[in-house]
């Protein structure tokens, strides 16, 4: 039997809880201003207090989506710093060298990431120092290599293009036989030939002149086609 009818009132109902995390979480940001207002809530005091803990020099990423040209990045936790995952390592937490053998040597090169992101509903853009790999830099630079190869192509079909437009007109200018230039000089009356021949006769020369002409040559000598005792007959009647 309850003693209190009505209920225990001095309590209030008790809210979900939120853990130190879930501040940490919500009040995080990936890069903070040095110059910040003093004026901060608790939640981003603390926030701020576990932001300068964190180890900045390197950052470890994740190229799961690396053929649509989206990475994730963070900084390293401690046992990463400790282990050198990710300085010493590729920085690939899904790459194979991630974490390095006793004794073994790898080959990995330090680049600077141009890393875009979206923090408070405003996009900001932050240079972070990575250590990767040759496979993991080729997924790295993948949709930028892809991006290239692909604007060369373009260019180089444009170029054919014009190209073959331009030995297209050539070729249509030979075969329409566009006109060319003639030098022409004025006709004299006396050089044309006669309308009805087509036989170009000297200047002064008439046609009923060339007639008595033929006329008389062909009086004065025999036939070619003439027999011999004719011509005999004819030389005896002379003498």
């Amino acid at each position: 039997m309850a003693l209190n009818p009505y209920g225990d009132t001095s309590r209030a109902a008790a809210g979900p809880s939120t853990s130190e995390f879930d501040i940490l979480k919500a009040s995080h940001k990936f890069l903070r201003e040095d110059d910040e207002q003093e004026s901060l809530t608790w939640n981003e005091q603390l926030a701020k207090k576990y932001y300068h803990n964190l180890y900045r020099e390197f950052a470890v990423c994740d190229l799961k989506h690396y053929k649509s040209g989206n990475f994730a990045l963070r900084w390293r936790t401690e046992s990463e710093v400790i282990s050198g995952a990710g300085e010493t390592t590729c920085g690939n937490t899904r790459c194979t060298l991630h974490t390095k053998q006793e004794g073994e040597m790898l080959l990995v090169k330090t680049i600077e990431l141009p890393f875009s992101y979206i923090e408070d509903g405003e996009t900001k853009f932050a240079l972070v120092k990575v250590v990767l790999c040759d496979k993991c830099l080729k997924k790295l630079m993948w949709r930028r290599n892809k991006e290239k190869e692909r604007v060369q192509e373009e260019t180089k079909a444009q170029q054919a293009a014009g190209k073959g437009r331009a030995e297209d007109t050539i070729m249509g200018a030979f075969s329409r036989g566009e006109p060319k230039e003639h030098f022409t000089r004025k006709r004299n009356v006396d050089e044309e030939p006669a309308r009805n021949s087509s036989r170009t006769e000297p200047a002064g020369f008439t046609r009923d002149a060339s007639h008595k002409r033929r006329r008389k040559h062909s009086q004065s000598h025999p036939p070619p086609h003439a027999s011999s005792h004719s011509l005999l007959a004819d030389r005896l009647d002379n003498r």
